[in-house]
């Protein structure tokens, strides 16, 4: 058995945004680096994380035919890159993330003849509002991906068990994400900075404030949320939702601000570097989204000690648990969205009582174990 030293990692991922997957990535790169193993990341643009990257030292390799848009010509360009770098860099773990990487990235380790291929299993495309022809045929790619993966991380259980196809369940292991002590700024500071930085803000610093943060996308369904907040601000005309996030759905969403009235309710700030340190300006966090395999914004409540409101999907559950940490409602359902609302923003000692649970719940998310679980299956 080789040692750390002697065992060179690549970790592959599609895009370079900061999500959640890119944190995951993050993360282990440089937990990976610090314990001691060679380390490289691939990935495709040149986004947040690779600057988080190159800011912690940790070797980035742009592959310029990676991005997520669909094209025969566009993935064998990308699958001959990512081909190109396995025979130079010749890793003993390559270790893929999201889907095309990892679709391309197994099939491609196997024929480099990579010692160990693990896939991370974030979430899977199958569970998007598609039709079912599409999600029949992404769930058969998927499963091809896990099946030439020597092992499959899924990070909650209910990701385990959405793949139900043959084979499957033996070659996959759930580890839980983790995340490490944050940093927080004091709810008065928090809310000055943010109004600094969004003029907007600054008539509202004294009224109730919630967030979402997420990909402006439309598994996260943020419009559910603003239109939820209709109903919200005709009994509660001080309640200010702020959504930290960039993506496709910004026009839409802010054309619906724009109809709905309530430009002086819901406010979209875009990418918000640092956002976890904010979370102490808020009364509670709002998750509305369709799907979530686990969801790092929630353990980043959890940690900064805010409940949360979120859709009972996916390994949401497996974090916030109903009437301990925070309300759970059904996914689009938009009359619930804004009872749970009304719910937490008028019973402070909900809240209270919310965020003390959530506090104590991180310690079953520790990035220690993530980190302890994930380089065992490296060596």
């Amino acid at each position: 058995m080789k040692s750390r030293a002697e065992t060179k990692i690549l970790y592959l991922i599609t895009k370079s945004n900061w999500g959640g997957a890119q944190r995951y990535v993050y993360d282990l790169a440089t937990g990976a680096a610090r314990a001691g193993f060679p380390t490289l990341v691939a990935l495709g643009g040149d986004g947040e994380l690779s600057v988080q990257l190159r800011s912690a030292k940790i070797p980035v390799h742009t592959l310029r035919a990676l991005t997520r848009d669909v094209g025969f010509l566009q993935e064998w360009r990308a699958f001959r890159e990512i081909i190109a770098l396995l025979k130079k860099e010749k890793p003993d773990v390559l270790h893929i993330n999201s889907s095309k990487a990892g679709g391309m990235g197994a099939l491609a380790g196997r024929l480099c003849r990579v010692p160990r291929i693990l896939f991370t299993a974030h979430g899977w495309a199958f569970n998007e509002n598609r039709p079912l022809w599409q999600r029949l045929v992404l769930k058969f790619l998927h499963w091809l991906t896990v099946m030439l993966a020597h092992e499959t991380i899924a990070v909650s259980e209910i990701t385990k068990r959405q793949l139900n196809w043959p084979l499957a369940a033996r070659k996959m292991t759930v580890i839980h994400n983790g995340i490490m002590p944050q940093e927080l700024l004091a709810p008065h500071d928090a809310r000055t900075q943010l109004a600094i930085a969004h003029h907007e803000l600054s008539p509202y610093l004294h009224d109730p404030w919630s967030v979402s943060i997420g990909e402006l996308h439309p598994t996260k369904q943020h419009d559910v949320m603003i239109r939820a907040m209709r109903d919200i601000v005709e009994v509660q005309p001080r309640a200010r939702h702020l959504i930290m996030g960039e993506g496709e759905e910004r026009e839409r969403l802010a054309g619906l601000i724009q109809k709905y009235n309530l430009t002086q309710h819901v406010f979209l700030l875009g990418n918000v570097p640092g956002a976890s340190k904010y979370l102490t300006a808020f009364s509670f966090m709002v998750l509305p989204s369709r799907s979530e395999a686990l969801g790092y914004v929630l353990l980043e409540a959890c940690a900064a000690g805010i409940p949360a409101i979120a859709s009972s999907v996916g390994g949401v559950p497996e974090i916030i648990r109903h009437r301990e940490e925070g309300l759970l409602v059904s996914s689009g359902d938009v009359h619930g969205l804004a009872d749970a609302y009304l719910l937490l923003l008028t019973n402070e000692k909900l809240r209270s009582a919310f965020a003390h649970k959530a506090h104590e719940r991180i310690a079953h998310f520790s990035i220690d174990a993530m980190y302890k679980k994930t380089f065992a299956l490296y060596l």
